[in-house]
């Protein structure tokens, strides 16, 4: 105990060499029986040092998390396990200690209790849920909160199970118990104080984790819903003091918590369980349940609900702002069915007018947020994820929902508010807040509006009138919004139908962009990415195009943020040849800009223990590495235009292989993706290997073998241009050939690797094979020997795709020498079990490609010497010409499936265009949301997945699962130019003057089939009806 107590403090020292070796002695303490129960002991003891016992707590709760669950295997160099004579006295020591420490202290040993109840429960720890009951039962306050915390816990431990009965358990036997306590505190005559909120607020948790992803039958049961559910309306409903602090203290306040939760839990209900038409298939159990509550339940919800949002509006209830979100989430809900929107309807317009309206209108936060940081208003504005949740942004869900699922009663009331509020605004009888309201509440609702036959014609008069003007208002807010409404109307695909109302609205965006505050030239920007499209625009802004460009991209700068990455993609698209002579010059102030990203982020922090510098995405760096991304995908667009202007590709490579050997260097790790595109597209499209890019290619064959080996299939494409555009080279130099190859044995070798790694190993083993014959025959042994063990079906080897591509990378180290592949096969002793594996495999390869590569192999053996042929290979000879023959009668079936798939996806990519209608909805039906079918179909397919998996577990071959490798499309197969049909003749040729013998017993052997695919072959020609590219 001494020890630990003399430990733990220094465990907070601010000297690192201190701390570290305080760390490393209680680790060499930690297999030691009683040293966790100790350390308990200290957090537990009110005679310790605060610090000390903090230290402690911190300490418990990571060990048990790490090493209390004996199923979970540790490293040689992990701490062991926690000593199973230490357990007992852990968790005598759990609720005890969380009914005895200070607040501090409690959510470390809560935390601890989670890992120990998930693993211990109910095997190890039966007793829990009678100790849990015990301090619910026991009158005393802080016995009460040990037990409804430990109860939060256990609940926490299985919530996500939906097959695990223990959650079913815990919530029979404890929330009958729980109910019955928070009502007789709610009872009491100490109901509203702070102590009585806070076990309230634990209770609702408690409810609220427990509906995570299912119901439990107690739950569904009257018994337990109907006084459940009173409860949490009492909860609701119940007043609440709240003078005096400012909003977010009194949001903090305990009984607001607990309203907060109880919210939540009714609407989680509501939603996800007592709705009988938005149930999915897999959710059928609960239709009793949901049809009881929807009728019997949720009318009473809405009572108190909208009861609530009068008191509010009314300003005779202060409501905190989650509370205001989960009323606006109720309504949307409410929606929905049938039966509940017969109740809402007639209150509805006054929601919108009176509760959703005033949220929409830009906010004394909002000016605030402006002024003191533009940029993160920006960033709030434009990113759906930091909106997501808010209270506007629930306003808005809500106004979107009702006038597109309830159209006919909800459009024309809210077109007419609207209409109101604009035309109060262009006489000066409302603010300019209340005009930004209405123009948000336009953007909410635009589709509605562009979809309506009654409204779409009177858009253009509507936004000439009202909209455009704003343009030039005097507030800056209302500048930025009325470009928010012609960028949104135009993508929902708005008709200008007066010519001077689009040239008037291109004229105030551009001026927009000009502008002098930050969010409006943001605003403006993305509005001028939607108007390009239309030909008028386009055609007055090809001149413009590069300085238009230029502002972009000085916004972009101002910023940080990728918010404006896909309105520069749109110019580079649609202004691509106008763009081209100003490419180099400005991929170089992009290539600046994204230097100046990776040098702050080297700047902001020391690299990781392994020399990764990694953007710190969880201290707020995220915009800066979307910036950069945005940079990279805009310079990846700027070389797509370039694609048949070879000495613009030449110099927009010089520009660019700075910025990637940079990002490489500096091991910035998480932009190797996108930087690896570029150096993809440069040398695709070059079809040259320039020094520079050689030496990109020496700098990313370091990186994998240190911090980018997790990196390969990113790297892949180039390694693959680098060989085939680069053969020359590499035959001339032996280093880069060996780079290749340890590339390709380090990741089939690597422990860190996974699947996907090696098959891309497997692919770069392809290229070197078939692209360089002779130069690297040493190799063939090594590439041979590291394939054999994955060709065989087995638990060390149970991805078909891995299997399938050592096959075929074995079959080409055939073609590329078949006496020396031959040779090795032997000094292995598989040649007649790689063989047996390989054939019936070929079956299941229905790419040209791979049909090419068993065809070119096959063709290499039968030309050998038969005297030559090893002898486990002879008896099977006639097994080979089968496959052959077979082979060469499918590839120009293959071939023309190929030019069917190109056809389809072309077409494919023209049905995009298509925007189709908007569905009509019953407005005296239920919804039924289209959400429902994705969700369930995504449940189904997770379930096909499972099934798949366990069937690859099992052995099984799944042919489905060489569609994922289906990359026919595009792909250039070294051996496009490699004839077959005229070889195979040759051959045939040969075995029938030179052995006839040996020809006479192979065609014996082939059944009918085979006979008709031998004929076949040998009367079809070498083109590209039959996979090869006939040079002229």
């Amino acid at each position: 105990m001494e020890t630990l107590l003399r430990l733990f403090p220094s465990t907070l020292s601010p000297d690192i060499h201190v701390r570290r070796a305080s760390e490393q002695e209680l680790r060499q303490l930690e297999g030691q029986p009683g040293m966790l129960s100790a350390s308990l002991q200290i957090v537990a003891s009110p005679d310790a040092d605060a610090t000390v016992r903090q230290a402690a707590a911190i300490y418990v709760k990571n060990r048990i998390s790490r090493a209390w669950d004996t199923s979970l295997p540790r490293g040689a160099h992990e701490s062991p396990h926690v000593p199973e004579d230490d357990k007992p006295v852990v968790r005598a020591a759990l609720l005890p200690s969380i009914a005895s420490v200070p607040p501090t202290l409690r959510v470390h040993v809560a935390s601890a209790l989670f890992s120990v109840v998930r693993s211990d429960f109910p095997e190890h720890w039966p007793t829990l849920l009678d100790e849990i009951v015990q301090r619910l039962t026991s009158g005393q306050e802080a016995e009460m909160y040990a037990g409804v915390r430990a109860l939060l816990e256990a609940v926490r431990a299985f919530r996500f199970s939906d097959t695990d009965t223990k959650l079913e358990g815990i919530v029979a036997r404890t929330f009958p118990v729980l109910l019955q306590t928070v009502n007789a505190l709610m009872d009491s005559a100490q109901s509203n104080l702070p102590a009585v909120g806070e076990m309230v607020y634990y209770a609702m948790k408690v409810y609220k984790t427990s509906l995570a992803i299912t119901l439990t039958r107690h739950q569904q049961s009257n018994e337990s819903i109907v006084p459940w559910g009173t409860l949490m309306l009492r909860v609701v409903q119940k007043p609440v003091d709240a003078e005096g602090a400012d909003e977010e203290a009194k949001e903090k306040a305990p009984w607001w918590k607990a309203k907060k939760w109880a919210f939540y839990a009714l609407n989680r209900l509501f939603s996800r369980y007592g709705i009988p038409s938005q149930l999915s298939a897999s959710m059928v159990s609960c239709k009793p349940f949901a049809e009881t509550f929807l009728h019997s339940f949720a009318p009473e919800i809405l009572k108190a609900y909208l009861h609530t949002a009068d008191a509010m509006v009314s300003q005779q209830l202060w409501v905190s702002r989650p509370v205001v979100r989960h009323l606006l989430a109720f309504f949307t809900e409410s929606l929905k069915p049938k039966s509940m929107w017969v109740l809402l309807r007639p209150h509805m317009q006054q929601i919108i007018e009176t509760l959703v309206y005033p949220r929409l209108c830009f906010s004394d936060e909002d000016e605030e947020l402006w002024e003191v940081d533009p940029v993160d208003f920006v960033r709030m504005s434009a990113d759906p994820l930091e909106e997501l949740g808010t209270t506007a942004s629930v306003a808005s869900s809500l106004l979107h929902t009702a006038v597109a699922r309830r159209t006919a009663s909800m459009l024309d009331p809210t077109l007419q508010f609207i209409l109101q509020i604009v035309n109060a605004y262009a006489a000066e009888q409302c603010t300019p807040r209340q005009m930004d309201g209405a123009l948000r509440m336009c953007i909410t609702i635009c589709t509605s509006m562009v979809h309506s036959e009654r409204v779409q014609d009177q858009l253009d008069a509507f936004f000439a009138q009202h909209v455009l003007p704003a343009l030039r208002s005097p507030h800056a807010f209302l500048r930025l919004r009325a470009c928010a409404a012609v960028q949104t109307f135009d993508h929902a695909g708005m008709k200008w139908t007066s010519g001077e109302t689009l040239e008037t609205a291109l004229r105030g965006v551009m001026d927009c962009m000009l502008d002098t505050e930050l969010p409006v030239r943001v605003q403006a920007a993305e509005a001028m990415g939607e108007l390009v499209a239309h030909d008028e625009v386009h055609n007055a802004m090809a001149p413009n195009a590069g300085r238009l460009m230029q502002e972009l991209l000085k916004l972009s700068d101002e910023t940080d943020l990728d918010v404006l990455m896909t309105t520069q993609e749109k110019i580079v698209n649609h202004f691509a040849e106008e763009l081209l002579p100003f490419s180099v010059q400005l991929t170089q102030q992009m290539a600046q800009s994204y230097m100046r990203l990776v040098q702050d982020n080297l700047a902001g922090g020391d690299a990781d223990a392994d020399g990764v510098h990694a953007f710190r995405i969880d201290q707020g760096e995220e915009d800066k590495y979307f910036a950069a991304v945005g940079c990279l995908s805009t310079m990846y667009q700027m070389v797509s235009t370039a694609e048949s202007r070879p000495e613009i590709l030449a110099e927009l490579e010089q520009v660019l292989l700075p910025v990637v050997a940079y990002t490489i260097e500096s091991e910035t790790v998480d932009l190797y993706d996108d930087c690896f595109q570029l150096t993809d597209v440069l040398t695709y499209y070059q079809k040259r290997i320039s020094p520079g890019m050689w030496h990109i290619f020496t700098l990313m064959y370091k990186s994998f073998k240190s911090s980018g080996v997790d990196y390969l299939s990113e790297m892949i494409g180039t390694l693959d241009n680098c060989a085939s555009y680069g053969t020359a080279v590499l035959q001339e130099k032996a280093e880069y050939r060996h780079m290749l190859l340890d590339i390709f044995h380090t990741a089939m070798t690597h422990d860190q690797l996974v699947v996907s790694d090696r098959v891309a190993a497997c692919q770069l083993a392809e290229v070197i094979l078939l692209l360089l014959r002779g130069y690297v025959d040493e190799a063939v042994p090594g590439i041979i020997g590291t394939l054999l063990p994955h060709t065989q079906k087995s638990a060390e080897a149970p991805s078909f795709q891995l299997r399938k591509w050592a096959i075929l990378v074995i079959l080409e180290a055939v073609y590329y020498n078949a006496a020396l592949a031959l040779q090795v096969l032997e000094s292995h002793g598989a040649t007649s079990a790689f063989f047996s594996a390989a054939l019936p495999m070929l079956s299941q390869c229905r790419r040209v490609h791979e049909c090419k590569v068993t065809v070119v192999a096959l063709l290499s053996l039968l030309s050998l010497d038969p005297a030559a042929v090893p002898e486990a290979l002879q008896a099977g000879y006639p097994h080979l010409l089968g496959a052959l023959v077979t082979q060469l009668a499918l590839l120009p079936k293959l071939v023309s499936r190929r030019k069917e798939l190109s056809s389809a996806l072309d077409q494919g990519f023209n049905d995009l265009d298509d925007d189709g209608d908007l569905a009509e909805f019953d407005d005296d039906a239920d919804v039924e949301e289209d959400d429902n079918d994705y969700l369930e179909l995504l449940a189904q397919e997770a379930a096909r997945l499972r099934t798949r998996v366990s069937a690859v577990d099992d052995g099984e071959d799944l042919d489905e699962l060489d569609d994922l490798d289906d990359d026919e499309i595009g792909y250039e197969s070294p051996l496009e130019s490699v004839p077959v049909y005229e070889p195979f003749r040759t051959v045939v040729q040969q075995l029938r003057t030179q052995h006839a013998a040996l020809f006479q017993r192979l065609t014996e052997g082939l059944n009918e089939a085979q006979q008709r695919d031998l004929q076949q072959a040998l009367e079809l020609v070498d083109g590209e009806e039959t996979g090869t590219t006939v040079s002229n």
